[in-house]
């Protein structure tokens, strides 16, 4: 028997959401939160590396990593992402971009028949002047690993304690 892989579609989409603080309750001692644009959903680029490592851990008896896909990092680089990318360009460190630099998501696998993997983070921009964010890709670790589900989205800009809420949502049927 011949098992032939078909090409893969895109599989993993992100999606954006946008807040920014525009009142204090103090009563409470919250700020209130509004919505900025529209939430956007947005496709991967499965990238080369990722593609191998994700054989690899299904497959593999030999060069299994011990963490999936679930690190979130983000940058403002502009470039469409390509098969051979292996970095984010620029990525956001929490040093240049306080509160924007790469977080283990929060997981959520499938369970019986299911077939999707969420994959979420909130990430608050602590900042003092405007940073904007525009790609984001999964890794396998905290710094270096492997970068795998590359996806581009609408440019933001984010102000001091604005959020960036994203959700990866990746299928397996």
């Amino acid at each position: 028997m011949e098992i032939i892989e078909t090409p893969m579609l895109a599989r993993a989409k992100v999606l954006v959401h946008q807040s920014r603080p525009t009142a204090f309750d103090s009563e409470t001692g919250l700020w209130l939160y509004e919505q900025v644009g529209e939430d956007e959903e947005a496709w991967n680029l499965i990238t080369n590396t990722g593609r191998v490592q994700l054989h690899t851990q299904v497959y593999g008896t030999a060069g299994l990593l011990g963490n999936g896909f679930n690190y979130i990092g983000l940058t403002n680089d502009g470039a469409a992402p390509a098969p051979t990318d292996s970095v984010l360009p620029f990525e956001l460190t929490n040093v240049g971009a306080p509160g924007l630099g790469r977080v283990q998501g929060l997981v959520t696998l499938p369970t019986g028949s299911g077939t999707v993997t969420t994959i979420v983070n909130t990430f608050t921009y602590t900042g003092l002047t405007s940073q904007a964010v525009q790609k984001t890709a999964l890794f396998t670790a905290v710094s270096s690993g492997v970068m795998n589900h590359e996806i581009a989205f609408t440019q933001r800009t984010l102000f001091t304690n604005d959020t960036l809420t994203l959700t990866f949502s990746i299928s397996t049927s």
